[in-house]
């Protein structure tokens, strides 16, 4: 099997499994001694690879990005959409696809940083390495590294310098 599809498979399986650990809830992480997620006000705060990301309690999710990306890919009406310089991406309505977010202005971020969060001890080579859930939202790394989030119905993931969003 190519090189390709195997990067391929992974990302179809990771974003696969966000989607289901977000509709059933499942996979949370423990504060331990990587101290995430944080509790401020009635939001969660942690970092997910090298993003930092936030859950409101209305499910609101957003992430703002260490480093800005060239572009994301949304899906919207079943085309990708190729949306220029993202500083940070958000999913906030159940009618909209995960989007950027240009005016963030580090919204997502605590001061000094959002805190790691706890691995996971895994069960099987599938299982994610990350997890965080709160308000009916989940974002973890996955097995294979992707990053992926889900809430609303919709979610996003990066594996490669772009990040997808759906």
């Amino acid at each position: 099997m190519s090189r390709t599809v195997k990067v391929s498979v992974a990302w179809i399986c990771g974003g696969i499994l966000g989607i289901v650990a977000g509709l059933s809830g499942a996979g949370g992480a423990s504060a331990d001694t990587a101290g995430g997620p944080v509790q401020v006000g009635d939001a969660q705060y942690f970092s997910l690879g090298g993003w930092n990301c936030s859950i409101a309690a209305d499910g609101a999710v957003g992430c703002d990005l260490m480093v800005p990306a060239a572009v994301m890919n949304v899906l919207y009406l079943g085309a990708q959409v190729p949306l220029p310089n993202v500083p940070a991406i958000v999913i906030d309505s159940t009618a909209a696809p995960a989007h950027p977010e240009w005016n963030s202005n580090g919204s997502h971020t605590l001061p000094g940083g959002n805190p790691a969060l706890a691995p996971i001890a895994q069960v099987s080579g599938h299982d994610p390495q990350f997890s965080v859930s709160f308000a009916g939202a989940t974002c973890q790394i996955t097995y294979s590294g992707a990053a992926v989030c889900t809430s609303m119905g919709h979610g996003f993931s990066q594996r490669g310098p772009e990040p997808f969003g759906y």
